[in-house]
């Protein structure tokens, strides 16, 4: 019960989510002299135990956080004490707040430290004795925490990815809470955080290590276009690695559309294909969505169910929405056996252009496959020049659209 009360159903699904480093890639974080300073706590008095990772959207933080992670409870876990969250805009409320990031690294702490646990379960008595049932408060388990890095006297190492995936109105908040812990903290606290350049979110005294400026990224994108690009030709892989700037996602997506090129045996179009692809992300998306886009009015209606949906939607709710919707006419009951979820997963996919993805944690719930994803079509009007329909007031509009539907 004492777990229970921390835990939340979608605690663990963004790092599930995020895609691993493929071998031979991220390794070098672990040999930049940001990481060794920052975990043998050298010259301490100048960082506080903080290494900050930054870059632009879709640079690959997560997936180097993830690795770096991933590294460390390999290597660090008999020494020291682990905990990490990873904030999702795209997620419930849980995933996007204060006290979603507070339950997840207690829950872990109090999980694996005895001590931790024998400290919390008082508090935890005493909270059932009087209510039974109620949710934690996130200024009781800030203390707790504050209390317990000033009291624990192992290494305790945390890891909080995307803080600018917290709702901006809570994003400075946790920064001042977590520079409060990396200042206050007797034990030999070390902090590994990460975030875009905006908004402009900083601490006084941290190592700060921005991904795009190193050349050993370049070379984790050189090697992920040798391993996923079907195409071995050495004129279109120099070229795609001259105009990818240091954004994966960018990369990720244009490989994508080159190896559809080649599937389709059009090998004389994929040079054209990359000289006609945005080296802008914005202008792929759009580029993605517009070009030679069949379903486009069952691309816009995914799109705009899943950005103005209040809740997180279940893979098959956006399918029969948008069935429902585009063509009422064909939709009848549902047959699991023949309409299974790896075809609903398979037809979000092809119709929001890759754009929607299916969770793979527990709830099979869908999102979009990037912040920049949602920030595109919210910035200048973009989703209402897919479908002048939903001018002049998108979410009004929108949401009767979504009331009828449902």
């Amino acid at each position: 019960d004492c777990l229970l009360s921390l835990s939340y159903q979608t605690m663990d699904d963004r790092r599930t989510d995020i895609s691993s480093a493929l071998p031979g890639t991220c390794d070098w974080v672990l040999d930049s002299e940001q990481f060794r300073k920052w975990h043998n706590r050298e010259d301490v008095s100048s960082h506080n135990g903080v290494l900050w990772v930054q870059g632009k959207p879709g640079t690959g933080k997560s997936t180097l956080m993830k690795h770096i992670l991933e590294k460390c409870e390999t290597k660090f876990s008999e020494k020291h004490l682990i905990a990490a969250h990873f904030f999702n805009a795209r997620g419930d409320r849980f995933e996007q707040t204060p006290l979603g990031m507070l339950r997840s690294i207690l829950y872990q702490l109090v999980d694996k430290e005895p001590s931790i646990y024998e400290q919390f379960i008082p508090l935890f008595r005493e909270k059932w004795q009087k209510h039974r049932e109620w949710e934690w408060r996130e200024e009781e388990l800030k203390q707790f925490l504050l209390s317990e890095t000033q009291r624990y006297s192992k290494p305790m190492l945390l890891l909080i990815d995307a803080l600018d995936e917290c709702s901006e109105s809570y994003v400075r908040e946790v920064v001042h809470f977590l520079e409060d812990l990396s200042i206050n903290a007797e034990a030999h606290l070390i902090l590994c955080l990460s975030s875009r350049h905006y908004p402009n979110i900083t601490m006084q005294k941290r190592l700060q290590l921005v991904v795009e400026r190193t050349l050993q990224h370049d070379h984790d994108i050189k090697v992920y276009v040798g391993k996923r690009l079907t195409n071995p030709d050495e004129n279109i892989k120099r070229e795609l690695l001259k105009n990818a700037s240091g954004v994966f996602l960018w990369v990720v997506l244009v490989v994508e559309m080159l190896n559809k090129a080649h599937d389709e045996g059009k090998l004389e179009a994929m040079r054209k294909r990359l000289n006609d692809i945005p080296r802008n992300l914005d202008e792929v998306f759009q580029d993605l969505l517009t070009k030679d886009n069949e379903e486009k009015q069952e691309t816009v209606f995914m799109l705009d169910f899943v950005l103005f949906a209040r809740r997180l939607l279940r893979a098959e709710e956006l399918y029969f929405a948008t069935m429902t919707h585009i063509h009422a006419q064909d939709t009848g009951p549902w047959d699991s056996e023949k309409l299974t979820q790896d075809v609903i997963r398979r037809r979000i996919i092809q119709s929001s252009r890759g754009l929607i993805e299916v969770r793979q944690g527990g709830t099979s719930t869908v999102q979009f496959i990037h912040k920049s994803v949602n920030d595109f079509l919210l910035r200048n009007k973009r989703l209402q020049l897919l479908d002048p329909s939903l001018s002049p007031n998108i979410i009004g509009t929108s949401h009767e659209r979504l009331e009828s539907t449902c």
